[in-house]
């Protein structure tokens, strides 16, 4: 009260401005535009997200001045900036939804606040629209549409998914603020429920589109919207619930739903039996639990109290079909999905009331009792009940599934209104399941005795403030039930209290005293008949039920048995596992050496290949040498011959030179008397013969410089020999290294 009469709400709307220059009742008056220019601090934030508490605090549920400071708010023009901050794309992600949840609260069960939030127009812009299809002209949507798609359209590619998740649950707080206790606008979002059209149809849920035929496609697309956010479907389920809830005009406009084009020849499906098709899928395909249970529970949420929805659920055999097996299951079944499950088939059977009903509760009993047990069915459902996410849904109100400041809840599978109508109706379905189908018709009739409804019996009409049923016996009925004796001495000392009665009357109420007591007799013996067969039955189910139970513990201890074996079998598998993956990390270590091997043996070739072509050369090589050694040994002849025959030819000059000497000695020691022409002949001879000499010198000495070089190139070949010895030894390196490669291969093989 303080805080409203000193104008404290009055400038709450300005604290929301982000831009200042727009403070100055801006807000009041119109829908301020959006400054893309300001960047948030984590300063700001923080400031942002008390003004936003101090919000939530003046109105919440339960207190006395709640209601007027809603109205306070509402005049003072809160509601558009709240909306401008929830839908800031820049903004972050807790003051967005700590902003959808305030704008909750302010219009929660307050009829003026939800029907100007009804009334509200918003041009999204680019930055106001999560959906980022920016191309697509604008054009105003209501601002329920806009929250609707907040919380199941596609997640902006910037926010990571446990971020935008509070964003979600805040808009879905905030649709269930404005449906709650406004029928009106809960059966106008139940008119949009339409298939989606080829336009914005299930392979792009997040085109502009009406809200029902959105919340459907997100449901129907599940594979796509569900890989990307499990929560997409999750809300999804969480806002057609909440339509649907309580509301029989809402189940009957959603009944009308079909899919399949007629026009192309499909048949059409009701939208209730696609859903539970698609959970089939889902558990066929392992997807996320929560889709199977957001699924189922929206069913059933759909068929309590609406006998038309049974009807047409049984029109598809596969549907009970996959509820038995999913009760059923030993093995691969999810305890949630296998509880939500039961619950369903049994509201199903519980609610099988149609007069064209395809299947009737005549026929649906034996599967019931004999197919799933109602034993087990109870069982499932109460495994259910005291499941720890089951416990922490119970636990939670709407809007408490995610605070502004939180992640994702990894404990949270079911959503608050499932939770709520699980709590409501448990014990009446467990007093239902139980009952069989004569029984459940006929019970009320047959023992209306016992509860009140005996027609004549004495006190059948209950005074006030007693027990329904209870008979009151009044002091004059009890003295005319007496015998005429005792009576007349009862009235005797009674003159004050009991008139007296002439004769003729008391014998007439006597008889009829005497019929009524007959009567009960009757009843009594009736009563002790039927107590009687009721006992006998109550005994032959007793020994039904100890032979069931023998039956059960033989097939338990042979299931223990075989779970035994089977135990056996997978700790050998174990061991063949663990054996393989030894073997299989052995493996990768011979792959490791062999691709090792590999190296060294690409080297090897590399140097395999460089030899060989050292090897080609040497080839070319040797080649050469051969006939430089056929040329230097025919040269070494020759000139060995030339050798011999200068020698020779040497030998014979220097002798006849020699005798020359001689003679030209002899001619100078024997005389004087030669003449000078046979002097000069013999001079000339000589020079010839030295000049003849020279020549043969000057060969001699071109051959040994011949065979200097023929020297030189065999010192070459003899380090071709070398080359040769290395190229033998390459080969053969190469030779075991490839036999160590194949011995490799063969090990790892």
């Amino acid at each position: 009260n303080f805080f409203r009469e000193t104008s404290g709400i009055q400038r709450l709307p300005d604290l929301l401005i982000t831009d200042p220059s727009q403070t100055a009742g801006a807000a009041q008056h119109g829908h301020p535009e959006n400054n893309e220019d300001f960047e948030w601090t984590a300063q700001h934030a923080r400031n942002m997200l008390v003004v936003l508490d101090i919000i939530r605090m003046l109105i919440q549920p339960g207190n006395t001045n709640t209601e007027s400071n809603q109205t306070a708010m509402q005049q003072n023009g809160i509601i558009p900036p709240l909306l401008q901050l929830a839908l800031a794309y820049e903004a972050p992600s807790s003051v967005r939804a700590q902003a959808l949840y305030a704008i909750g609260d302010i219009i929660r069960l307050h009829a003026a606040n939800q029907g100007l939030f009804q009334r509200i127009l918003i041009t999204a812009a680019p930055a106001d629209d999560d959906s980022e299809e920016a191309n697509e002209k604008a054009i105003p949507e209501p601002a329920a549409m806009i929250v609707i798609r907040l919380a199941v359209g596609a997640r902006p590619s910037a926010v990571p998914t446990n971020e935008y998740y509070i964003v979600r649950s805040a808009a879905a707080y905030l649709v269930q603020a404005y449906v709650g206790g406004n029928p009106d606008a809960q059966l106008a979002l139940a008119a949009t429920l339409t298939p989606p059209d080829g336009a914005s149809g299930l392979g792009n849920p997040d085109t502009h589109q009406s809200a029902g035929s959105l919340i459907v496609s997100v449901l129907l697309d599940w594979r796509e919207t569900g890989k990307e956010d499990v929560w997409r479907v999750w809300h999804a389920s969480l806002l057609l619930s909440t339509v649907l809830r309580g509301y029989e005009q809402c189940k009957v406009q959603a009944l009308r739903v079909s899919l399949g084009d007629e026009s192309k020849g499909e048949d059409p499906l009701p939208l209730i039996n696609e859903l539970l098709s698609q959970a089939r899928h889902a558990t066929q395909e392992s997807a996320d639990a929560r889709v199977c249970i957001a699924l189922l529970a929206l069913v059933c949420v759909w068929v309590v109290d609406f006998p038309q929805a049974v009807t047409t659920l049984l029109d598809e055999s596969t549907n009970t079909s996959f509820l038995v097996e999913q009760i059923n299951g030993s093995s691969g079944v999810n305890t949630l999905v296998q509880g939500v499950a039961a619950f369903l088939f049994g509201l199903i059977y519980q609610f099988d009331t149609d007069a064209e009903s395809p299947v009737t509760r005549n026929q649906l009993y034996p599967i019931l009792s004999k197919r799933v047990g109602t034993d087990q069915l109870l069982i499932r459902v109460q495994r259910l009940r005291d499941s720890k996410e089951f416990q922490y849904a119970l636990g939670l109100t709407a809007g408490t599934h995610s605070n502004a400041y939180g992640g994702v809840p990894n404990e949270l599978f079911f959503d608050n209104v499932f939770t709520d109508l699980f709590r409501a109706h448990y014990e009446l379905f467990r007093a239902a399941v139980r009952l069989g189908p004569q029984e459940a018709q006929l019970a009320p009739a047959a023992f209306a005795h016992l509860q009140g409804g005996m027609a004549g019996y004495a006190g059948s009409g209950s005074a006030p403030g007693s027990i329904p049923g209870t008979p009151q016996m009044n002091q004059g009925n009890m003295s005319r039930s007496m015998s005429p004796g005792i009576a007349q001495d009862s009235v005797t000392d009674n003159k004050s209290s009991v008139p007296s009665v002439p004769k003729s009357e008391f014998d007439a109420l006597d008889g009829k005293v005497r019929e009524q007591a007959a009567e009960i007799e009757r009843l009594s013996q009736a009563l002790a008949e039927q107590k009687k067969v009721a006992d006998e039955e109550r005994q032959q189910r007793e020994q039904e039920k100890e032979a069931g139970k023998q039956a059960h513990a033989q097939d338990f201890y042979e299931q223990l048995s075989q779970l035994a074996e089977v135990e056996g079998k997978v700790r050998e598998q174990a061991e063949e596992i663990d054996q393989l993956n030894q073997a299989l990390a052995d493996q990768k270590t011979q792959k490791q050496e062999l691709e090792t091997l590999h190296a060294q043996l690409a080297d090897a070739e590399a140097k395999a290949s460089q030899s060989q072509s050292q090897a080609n050369t040497s080839t070319e090589s040797e080649e050469k040498l051969a006939e430089l050694e056929q040329k230097l040994s025919d040269l070494t002849l020759d000139a060995e011959q030339k050798q011999a025959a200068w020698d020779a030819e040497r030998e014979e000059l220097a002798r006849k030179l020699a005798t020359a000497e001689k003679q030209v000695v002899k001619a100078a020691a024997a005389g004087r008397n030669l003449n000078k022409k046979k002097e000069m002949q013999q001079a000339g001879a000589i020079e010839a013969l030295e000049k003849n000499i020279q020549e043969k010198d000057a060969k001699i000495a071109a051959l040994t410089s011949d065979v200097e070089q023929l020297k030189q190139r065999a010192a070459e070949a003899e380090s071709l020999d070398e080359l040769k010895e290395r190229l033998a030894t390459a080969e053969k390196e190469q030779e075991d290294l490839l036999v160590y490669l194949a011995d490799q291969d063969q090990q790892a093989k």
